[in-house]
């Protein structure tokens, strides 16, 4: 990079330049961003790293919507929790499990049920579903319209 020229040395024919040496964009490597890729590379990596490659999109946050999952264990665990908040009740025989109320769109399969629950939930895998009916219970699927 030359000096930059302080004064406009108006009144003089070349302004300090010389007389053919100072005409067109030859003596500044080109005009505006000509040359980033080639000779002007050292500036463009200091001061943009980022003006070649790609550059990615990113989906707003706010239209991204991922299911809220509860797996057999958790439900198990949570019993208590669920009873005091109103989601389940406990029935003659078994529980009745409310867990589209409670928030959670998917039941899934881990964990062993060791007691009859009737679980209402709007998806499911089908493992899970398996597991609740083979211990005695029931699994009611329900059409969400929110989602």
């Amino acid at each position: 990079m030359g000096k930059k020229k302080k004064k406009k040395n108006r009144g003089s024919r070349t302004h300090g330049r010389g007389t053919k040496h100072g005409r067109g964009a030859g003596e500044r490597g080109g005009r505006g961003n000509a040359g980033l890729g080639k000779h002007k590379w050292k500036s463009l990596a200091k001061d943009d790293p980022d003006y070649f490659g790609p550059k990615g999109f990113t989906r707003p946050q706010k239209l991204i919507e991922e299911d809220e999952v509860i797996n057999i264990y958790q439900v198990e665990e949570m019993l208590d929790q669920l009873i005091e908040l109103g989601f389940a009740s406990e029935q003659e025989i078994g529980y009745e499990v409310d867990l589209d109320e409670a928030g959670f769109d998917k039941l899934l399969s881990r964990g062993k049920p060791s007691k009859e629950m009737k679980i209402r939930v709007s998806n499911s895998s089908e493992k899970a579903e398996k597991k609740i009916e083979d211990a005695g219970g029931e699994l009611e699927l329900i059409d969400n319209p929110e989602k």
